[in-house]
């Protein structure tokens, strides 16, 4: 870890980074109930409303590569307040359209607006000292709120529509916006001293965050397909559709532990290893569901998942952090993420469409899972080789 404190490190100003964080990501975490209300409530037909979804993850995956490019360079309040700008404007202007293209157009600037804080607050947390513990409590906060948002969101589309949605996120925004003085301006530790301490070097060490990053595409490709087709999976072995989704609703308790287990673990032997740990798990958890699904099997498999998810979430985030310091590699993250997370359930479909079942997308999101673990195997062994210290503390 690193051994110089930033101006990050104050906890008015990792608390003011994760609100970004949260709030960036809250229109993600809530889609499902947003997808339900175009439909429902804002008369868009399926299509529509995951192309509109679809719409916001693409301004979303733009804004994390622009920021990458300007965290070292532009002020972090500028940025982040561009963003909320950005935003809430979008959001507001969505209040007054209905006509399918020009919403898919405001969707578009939203996501971008929203992206970039959370891409900003992603890479100001990866300039603090304890990375482990700070995206733990990131992303425990993230799958409470993900939690209440979904509830909430109905709610509001009950009684309001979409615009009460759309409002929703404008007062989430304000609030960020609220704790923007809590941000420094830039980051206070230098370069040098990054290289120093055996994060990333120029040229020699290049490939590793790159391969991190890639692990992370990797991965998200395997969730999202696991995740997308998770119910139909379940039901496809003869389970009740009640069972299914009680199963689904309970087990996800277990991602608020895995966030804390995580935290615990990355504070005391580094992350790197519970990393391939929690891999290893993962990709034998929905492996197991190829070779038959029980009710015994199908809650076992998903309590893993779960407790894992967020866990290997949070340890890729550190992970990437130990080797750049600058939290230029972790604000293209989302980038990553969203376009996985939009090419998995595509890659299932066609899976399914070709084989007739579900094995083939759970063979498929195991090898997935299995690759991005022989990735980030093969960085771990590459900085012990290197830097050993580094490497047996990250």
């Amino acid at each position: 870890m690193i051994t110089q404190r930033s101006a990050a490190d104050s906890p008015q100003a990792i608390a003011a980074a994760i609100a970004l964080a949260v709030v960036g990501v809250a229109f993600f975490m809530a889609m499902p109930a947003v997808v339900g209300a175009w439909s429902f409530h804002a008369e868009f037909s399926p299509r529509e409303a995951g192309l509109l979804a679809a719409f916001e993850s693409g301004g979303g995956v733009a804004a994390s590569l622009l920021v990458s490019r300007l965290i070292n360079r532009v002020n972090w309040r500028l940025i982040a307040l561009i963003g909320i700008i950005i935003a809430m404007t979008a959001n507001l202007a969505s209040i007054y359209i209905d006509v399918f293209h020009a919403l898919g157009l405001a969707r578009a600037t939203a996501g971008f607006g929203s992206g970039m804080i959370y891409a900003m607050g992603l890479g100001i947390l990866a300039t603090t000292q304890n990375t482990g513990r700070n995206f733990s409590i990131l992303l425990f906060t993230q799958v409470s709120f993900g939690m209440i948002e979904l509830n909430l969101f109905a709610y509001l589309a009950e009684h309001w529509g979409m615009p009460g949605i759309y409002l929703g996120i404008v007062a989430a925004l304000l609030c960020a916006a609220a704790l923007l003085p809590w941000l420094p301006r830039a980051n206070s530790v230098k370069t040098a001293s990054v290289h120093a301490a055996g994060f990333i070097k120029p040229r020699k060490f290049l490939l590793m965050p790159w391969l991190c990053l890639c692990a992370v595409f990797i991965f998200y490709i395997s969730t999202s397909s696991f995740w997308s087709y998770i119910e139909l999976i379940g039901r496809s072995g003869g389970l009740s559709a009640g069972f299914v989704t009680g199963s689904l609703t309970y087990t996800q308790v277990l991602s608020l532990l895995g966030c804390v287990l995580a935290g615990w673990l990355s504070s005391r032997i580094g992350q790197s290893r519970p990393l391939l740990v929690a891999l290893l798990c993962a990709t034998l958890a929905i492996y197991s569901l190829s070779l038959g699904i029980t009710a015994v099997s199908f809650v076992a498999a998903l309590c893993v998942f779960f407790l894992f998810w967020n866990a290997i979430d949070i340890y890729q985030l550190g992970t990437l952090s130990n080797m750049d310091h600058s939290g230029q590699f972790v604000a293209m993250v989302p980038a990553f993420q969203m376009t996985a997370g939009a090419l998995g359930p595509a890659l299932a479909a066609m899976l399914v469409e070709q084989q007739g079942d579900y094995q083939a997308v759970l063979l498929m999101a195991a090898l997935g899972a299995a690759c991005a673990l022989l990735l980030y195997l093969y960085v771990y062994l590459r900085r012990r080789a290197t830097v050993p210290t580094v490497a047996g503390a990250a």
